[in-house]
């Protein structure tokens, strides 16, 4: 984990003082990384004995070693574009399958409990995906929304994002995907949400992604692949595991609802009816 990752990871589970001053560092690395102590003190309001103590709760020593890290972390190339990484040519499937397998492998069931409860106490769940998060978004609204109607899904369509944030409500709980880089939208979400006074559940490919900055749960995912695009089949199947638990602790009364969602989709003519048989 490179020291910006550490600090945003870390500044969940600080105390405030400190973690005031790892999100300081983590969002100016450059300046925490050239300028005297005292003069990083000065421009983010903290005391200089914090970032000393900062670095220790990291396991430093001291502030030193915490800034030889940030200059380390400033040498490592960005991740080059997807359009400039050089295409696998042979046994591309192959690799691509395993590498979901393995990130399949690494699910667990130990955190869809607490995200599960979270949800149920909410009077309201807003689901938010953006860009390329969009797609497990809309399914998990989808799968959810069958048996709970007080599910809705932020798309920002027609520019209107800022008039979906505004129906957050205390108590409330947005469903937020993303996986890196990550889009400015789901930030603005969160912090939305945040405002509120409503709760985050983050399904993302990295617990210290900026998003699950004050979550009250998060669900993590792989997304390793010989591909060309991060893969989201971790993630689909996060979603339809989640889904399926919300549906088997949601009892008779769940179970009634989706038969009420099935008996609205029927009458809507939704799908095709099966071909009928003729006479010969």
């Amino acid at each position: 984990m490179s020291a910006i990752a550490q600090l945003e990871s870390a500044a969940r589970q600080l105390s405030p003082r400190l973690a005031a001053a790892a999100r300081y560092v983590a969002a100016h690395p450059f300046d925490a990384a050239t300028i005297p102590m005292r003069e990083l003190a000065r421009r983010s309001g903290e005391p200089a004995a914090n970032f000393t103590r900062l670095a220790q709760a990291l396991g430093h020593p001291g502030w030193e070693e915490l800034r030889l890290g940030l200059v380390e972390a400033a040498r490592l190339p960005p991740p080059a574009p997807y359009s400039e990484r050089l295409p696998a040519r042979d046994g591309v499937v192959e690799a691509m399958l395993a590498a979901d397998r393995q990130s399949l492998s690494t699910l667990g069931e130990e955190d869809l409990a607490a995200a599960a409860a979270l949800l149920e106490a909410a009077p309201r769940v807003h689901v938010a995906g953006f860009r390329s998060c969009h797609a497990p978004a809309l399914l998990f609204h989808y799968l959810y929304r069958l048996f709970r109607p007080e599910v809705t899904l932020v798309t920002g369509a027609g520019g209107l994002l800022d008039l979906e944030l505004g129906a957050f409500q205390r108590d409330d709980v947005l469903v937020l995907f993303g996986f890196a880089p990550y889009s400015r939208d789901s930030l603005l979400a969160a912090r939305a949400a945040a405002g509120a006074g409503a709760q985050v559940l983050a399904i993302v490919d990295s617990a210290a992604a900026p998003i699950t900055e004050g979550a009250a749960a998060t669900l993590t995912y792989g997304t390793p692949t010989a591909g060309f695009f991060p893969s989201l089949t971790a993630c689909v199947a996060l979603v339809q595991a989640l889904a399926a638990l919300l549906y088997a602790r949601a009892g008779a009364g769940g179970q009634e609802r989706l038969r009420q969602a099935e008996c609205r989709i029927a009458a809507h003519t939704a799908y095709l009816r099966p071909p009928m048989g003729t006479k010969e």
